[in-house]
Formats: structure tokens, C-alpha cells, sequence
């Protein structure tokens, strides 16, 4: 890594009248995949890419090289330089990000080293021996990823990039009749990860889906969502609070700044400093990942901004990393409570293929996934097939009944690539008014 840094810096003084950005990112992932209670496979791979920029007078050229080296690079820079006066140049061109702030790295501590095969089988045992009296087997992956590189560019920029998260994704699937349900945990190691808690909560899951199961009628009602649930709206919901979405019309949250447009009970950030998250050392441009309020007590505060729609735009940029690290604050209502409440609703656990209708309304349909339950008098009485919903995400929020007081840490990652793994810090939520617009018919 120092030594392809040296032949990038010598490259660049080949070349005093371009601008430069170079991203180096070694990426090293292990994945552990569960099949019927069994460890399916276990796998290990690692990917090694250098991408770059050059710039000129309103021009830009990027590229991107696998398994890089000096001579690669050198040669990419030549046909860049070559290309880059064709090219059309950007009446909204802002060069490179210019934030010098350093990240501060407390040691460089793998992610794979706290969570070692042996004890990834421990925690499956663990599961499986929960599950099977119940009637299930668990599927499902534990990956850890480690990522090191770097960020250089000729305005003097020079950035250790280290990343080293983990995800534990786990699903039971009933015997009987094919039902799910999940729990997840991710972060930088299993340090605080207690495996009976996290199949406690799998197994209370467990126990809903041996129930009957059941279809309901489309109509709107009353809501459980749970934190998987929960962090795929508030994910959709504040893509429109970048800037981009401002600068394109999309965004839901245009001219909104400092309203009340959410109950006074809804607060949510982005905090890449947050412990029991992934720490995010810079945003995508390089500067250093800053905290950011979206929502404070159901007032919009901010957007988003990166270097380029903060120059565009005229705003200040903030260095933030979005729903990359959202934290939604808890609120007091236990989850017995909230069920104990409803006098017939539902409990959604999950989301599945959601996809946006009208953006700048907030209006998606998806399906439910992973655990959708019926509750009546004040129980959970049924397994429900999965259902198509179609809902305002606004809505979902605005028409908050409750908050409960119990933050889960949600996972995901695109499983692509590089599995590049993010997380949020969420409660289950109560709402009214849900939309379901069909049943599947389906488990």
C-alpha cells in the first residue's frame, strides 16, 4: 500500500497542471453461510481496487483498477490525460473535497479476529438447538468484512481509510409450513453481542409463527413495525433529505427546514460516532463523518450535504454519511404494551421489495416479510401470509401512536461486491392508518 502511494504521488508531479483523487481500498471478506441448522460453506475473499479522478478545467475523467499497481495507474492516467479535453465540461464543477481533518484511529482492530469460526459455529449450535425443538431450521449468513486503504489527492489530501465491520443475519423457517422470521445484529465486533438474548428474541418470533395461519382483507390498520421495518422506512424516507434529492425535486423535505412536520415524539440522526454502531471515518468525498439531526423531536432540521451540492446549492457541507449510521431515539412504551393495546392490528417484522412510487410524496408499495402477525384483544393470535402495502412513509411517521423503548441494532448490506456493511440503532414503533392493499396468499 505505501509503495503504490509513492508511485501515485510521482504520477501526479508527471502531471503539475491536472487535479487528482485516487481511492485505494483493500477488501478482505469472510462468509459463513448456514443451511438447515449446518454450516453450508465458509468462504474467504479479497478484492484490491484503486479507483481515481483527474480534472481539468471543468472536466472531469474517473476509472477504477482491480488488483492495482504502479504501472496500471500510470498507464490509466495517460489515457485520461488523453481523453479528458473531449469531454464536456460542468457548469456546477467544484474540485476536489479540500476538509483536512484527520480521523482519529484509536488501533486498527479486525473485525474477524472477535468473531472467529469456532465461535460463529458456537452461536449457530446455540440457534439451532433453540429452534429445533420449536420446528424450525435456521439459515442464514455471518460475514465479517475488513477494509484498509487509503484517500490521496494532489490539493494535499492524504487519508487512512479502515473499516472493519460485522453482520450476523439470522432466519428460522419453520418445518410445517415454510413461515420466517428473522433477527440481526451488526457492529465492529461481538463485544456486548450476548447470544442468548439475541435467540431469546428469535425464539419469542419462533413461537408466533407456529400459530395458525391466516389472510386478512385489504383496509387500513393498526401497526407494529419492527426495527428491520422501521429502519428500511426511515432509509427511504431521508433519501430525501440529500442534496441531491433538494436539487433534483424530489425531496419530500423542501422548504421544511425548522417545521414541526412529525410528532413531537419522532428524533432521528445520523451518528457514525455512535458505539453501538459501524464508525464511518470520512463520508464519500473524504471529509471527516460528522454527526447530523434530521429530525429533533419531529422538527426537520438539515440536509445532507457532500462537497458537490453543497457548492451548488450554496450550503453549508456538514460531512455527513446519511442513513449509513441512523440512530432513531427509543421512546417508553414497552412491546408487551403496545401489543396489549391493539384491539386488532398487525405485526410486521419486515419489509421486502419496496419500491418508491412518487418520492417527493413519500408513497412506496412493497410486501411484508419475515414475520407478519395478527393481533386481537390485545395478542398475537395468527400467522398472516405476506401482504402488499402501499403507504405514504410520511404518513407512517406523522401518524405515530407509540415509540417503544427497546433500540435494536439493524444490519444490511448489499451483499455485492464487496458486502459493504452498514447499521442503524432503531425501536419498534406504532402507527395508525397502514394501507394493506392485497394478500399474497403466500408464507
Amino acid at each position: 500500500m505505501d509503495r503504490l502511494k509513492s508511485e501515485l504521488k510521482r504520477i501526479m508531479a508527471r502531471f503539475p497542471a491536472y487535479g487528482f483523487r485516487f481511492r485505494y481500498l483493500d477488501w478482505e471478506t469472510d462468509f459463513l453461510r448456514f443451511y438447515r441448522s449446518q454450516a453450508n460453506y465458509n468462504i474467504t475473499k479479497r478484492t484490491v481496487v484503486l479507483s481515481g479522478t483527474v480534472e481539468r478545467e471543468k472536466r472531469k475523467f474517473s476509472f477504477q483498477i482491480a488488483d492495482p499497481d504502479g504501472a496500471k495507474a500510470a498507464a490509466m492516467v495517460e489515457r485520461a490525460v488523453s481523453l479528458l479535453d473531449d469531454l464536456p465540461p460542468d457548469p456546477d464543477f467544484v474540485s476536489f473535497e479540500d476538509d483536512p481533518t484527520q480521523y482519529e484511529y484509536h488501533d486498527f482492530v479486525k473485525a474477524a479476529d472477535s468473531a472467529p469460526l469456532a465461535r460463529k459455529l458456537d452461536i449457530l449450535e446455540q440457534a439451532a438447538a433453540a429452534a429445533g425443538p420449536l420446528g424450525f431450521d435456521i439459515y442464514g449468513t455471518f460475514i465479517t468484512v475488513n477494509s484498509d486503504g487509503f484517500l490521496l489527492q494532489s490539493n494535499g489530501l492524504d487519508k487512512r481509510i479502515f473499516v472493519s465491520p460485522l453482520m450476523l443475519d439470522m432466519k428460522a423457517v419453520a418445518r410445517s409450513n415454510g413461515a420466517t422470521v428473522i433477527n440481526s445484529f451488526g457492529g465492529i465486533s461481538l463485544k456486548g453481542f450476548s447470544a442468548d438474548v439475541f435467540i431469546a428474541e428469535l425464539a419469542r418470533k419462533m413461537k408466533w409463527a407456529t400459530l395458525p395461519v391466516t389472510d386478512v382483507e385489504p383496509g387500513d390498520y393498526t401497526v407494529i413495525l419492527g426495527p428491520q421495518a422501521v429502519h428500511t422506512f426511515l432509509s427511504y424516507l431521508l433519501s430525501g433529505a440529500y442534496g441531491q434529492a433538494l436539487d433534483n425535486g424530489t425531496s419530500f423535505f423542501e422548504g421544511k427546514e425548522g417545521r414541526a412536520i412529525f410528532p413531537a415524539a419522532f428524533s432521528v440522526a445520523s451518528r457514525p460516532d455512535h458505539p453501538q454502531l459501524i464508525p464511518f471515518p470520512y463520508n464519500g468525498d473524504g471529509h471527516i463523518a460528522r454527526p447530523l439531526t434530521f429530525i429533533d423531536k419531529g422538527v426537520f432540521r438539515d440536509f445532507a450535504m457532500n462537497h458537490y451540492y453543497a457548492h451548488k446549492l450554496h450550503r453549508p457541507k456538514n460531512g455527513s454519511v446519511g442513513v449509513s449510521a441512523l440512530v432513531m431515539e427509543p421512546g417508553d412504551a414497552p412491546l408487551e404494551r403496545m401489543i396489549a393495546g391493539i384491539d386488532r392490528g398487525l405485526y410486521i417484522a419486515n419489509l421486502h421489495y419496496m419500491n418508491f412510487i412518487n418520492r417527493k410524496e413519500t408513497s412506496v408499495t412493497g410486501l411484508t416479510r419475515d414475520g407478519t402477525f395478527l393481533i386481537e384483544k390485545g395478542k398475537v393470535v395468527k400467522v398472516v401470509n405476506n401482504l402488499r402495502y402501499t403507504v405514504k412513509i410520511s404518513s407512517v411517521f406523522e401518524d405515530l401512536a407509540a415509540v417503544g423503548n427497546d433500540q435494536q441494532v439493524v444490519p444490511n448490506s448489499d451483499n455485492y461486491f464487496e458486502f459493504d456493511i452498514l447499521a442503524g440503532l432503531v425501536p419498534h414503533i406504532l402507527t395508525k392508518g397502514f394501507k394493506i392493499s392485497s394478500s399474497t396468499r403466500t408464507i
